[in-house]
């Protein structure tokens, strides 16, 4: 992984400042094929429209060789020999503010296949100036679309990028692009006895064009609770396997989970529940969901789409374990006890 944040400001994204990026624009710069700067311009429309060419910067880079993005740099001015713009001086910063996860999730939403790798970094100087440093992996996925589009990074810009780089991009792929959901179908009370059920259906989705994937192996588990096929009341976790999964086809499970009113009082009627997948030539990722049972309609089963509250969808393992610090010493520290190689 590369810290293009560290390599290009100096720091690591997590330890930025405002400051550090208005220092950065002392000095005059220039875009190249992993820096693109985006300043905010009412010229361009309001927050909505700027944003767009943000998501776009991101699409090349994941089909490239990945990239940092300042939104909130200064406006660019055009070299009068060259044309290349260059960027120095006084910040355009976004005058709205947005959380890290909304825009991580805005920018992963409106990309195709959907993409890993994308941290944000939040810079605040008072309430109307905000600045958005967006780094981005060049993706495993690749290719990528935005808005119908395959963009790429070419000659320090963002351009469509042209037919042949899309085939050569196809055939670089080197494992499938499969993705997990969870559905909420139906829940309630189970009539004559006192136990909730929660029905659930199960999506898989491979996103690869020219791969399909085989031997998935899918597992459930939910904090409360325990599924209905179980002979155990204990048994809160369950596993499934897919034999193929063929790009344009969904594959479903469904599951019916039930539900002790005891143990989700305890665990204050918040369910936890995570959706972990691999096949045999793609990585390990999980889909994790928080359901508020307090949300229950009681009188209309179907009714269940205000019972999410918290969702994290398609996050590779080693992508979670990036977010929780998790190294290779720390696993070993925890699985044996001592430090790794020594007694």
């Amino acid at each position: 992984m590369t810290e293009f944040s560290k390599v290009i400001l100096g720091k690591s994204l997590q330890d930025l400042q405002y400051k550090d990026v208005a220092d950065f624009f002392i000095n005059e710069h220039g875009e190249s094929n992993t820096i693109e700067f985006k300043a905010f311009s009412a010229t361009h429309g309001n927050f909505k429209e700027n944003i767009k060419g943000v998501i776009r910067a991101v699409c090349g880079m994941l089909n490239s060789d990945g990239g940092l993005v300042i939104w909130g740099a200064p406006l660019g001015v055009a070299d009068p020999v060259t044309k290349e713009k260059k960027f120095i001086g006084a910040l355009a910063p976004v005058p709205e503010y947005k959380e890290k996860d909304w825009l991580i999730n805005k920018i992963s939403d409106s990309i195709s296949p959907l993409p890993t790798g994308i941290r944000v970094a939040v810079l605040q100087q008072g309430a109307n100036e905000n600045l958005y440093v967006i780094e981005v992996e060049s993706s495993p996925y690749k290719p990528h679309q935005f808005d119908n589009t395959y963009f790429v990074r070419l000659d320090g810009q963002t351009k469509p990028a042209p037919h042949y780089f899309i085939e050569a991009l196809f055939r670089r792929i080197s494992y499938p692009n499969i993705e997990g959901y969870v559905k909420i179908d139906r829940a309630g009370l189970l009539t004559g006895q006192s136990l909730y059920y929660m029905d659930i259906t199960c999506f898989m989705f491979n996103f690869t064009q020219m791969q399909n994937e085989e031997d998935i192996t899918v597992r459930l588990m939910t904090d409360p609770g325990y599924f209905d096929d179980t002979s155990e009341f204990t048994n809160n976790s369950k596993n499934y396997e897919i034999s193929k999964l063929h790009f344009g086809l969904v594959n479903t499970h469904r599951a019916r989970i039930l539900f002790d009113p005891y143990q989700l009082d305890a665990k204050g009627k918040k369910i936890r529940f995570i959706m972990t997948y691999t096949g045999k030539h793609s990585p390990a990722k999980s889909s994790i969901y928080t359901i508020d049972f307090a949300r229950v309609d009681l009188g209309n089963a179907a009714n269940t789409g205000q019972m999410l509250v918290q969702m994290e969808e398609n996050v590779l393992f080693s992508e979670r374990q990036e977010r929780l610090g998790t190294t290779r010493e720390s696993t070993l520290q925890a699985s044996l006890g001592r430090t790794p190689d020594k007694f």
